[in-house]
């Protein structure tokens, strides 16, 4: 279900009572499919909803081209198994998600341990009490599968393949 804004998560669950798993999903790709799964899993082992926090357009569009709205990415997000919630993060930062949804685990993904967290996130984390739960997905990069697509296309144009 897709919840339009990030407050009214709580007409539908109550403040530590969720599985929270975040991210950009621009574009959407067979890495965070895994993390998806990885996250509903746990969700469905915890007898806990599966809540994803989606990036805004803002952020995506500092990191690279925007290819797909939030609506999209929340609408192709809702379409998957073992998603129960889908909400836009309010801001770029998943504090006020943390916040507001108060999760009893936070899913993330082994490629935030080598920069680590945010502070505010952590510090957030913290206030509500949620555990941080690693999911190993292979570091898949967006950027990456953008640019290697770019060139593909471009040597295909030019007739370099």
């Amino acid at each position: 279900m897709i919840i339009k804004a990030l407050p009214a998560v709580r007409e539908f669950i109550q403040p530590g009572a969720a599985v929270l798993a975040s991210g950009a999903f621009d574009p959407l790709h067979y890495g965070h499919i895994r993390y998806i799964r990885a996250a509903a899993e746990h969700a469905r082992t915890s007898n806990l909803p599966l809540v994803v926090a989606v990036a805004p357009d803002e952020y995506v569009k500092r990191r690279h081209p925007l290819l797909q709205p939030l609506e999209g990415r929340m609408e192709m997000l809702d379409a998957l198994q073992g998603v129960d919630f889908v909400v836009p993060q309010a801001s770029e930062s998943l504090t006020k998600a943390i916040k507001e949804i108060c999760p009893v685990y936070l899913i993330k993904g082994t490629d935030w341990k080598a920069h680590g967290l945010p502070e505010d996130e952590v510090k957030a984390i913290k206030e509500v009490g949620a555990t941080i739960s690693w999911v190993d997905v292979s570091p898949i990069s967006s950027s990456e599968l953008l640019h290697a697509a770019f060139w593909r296309f471009a040597d295909e144009w030019v007739g370099r393949t």
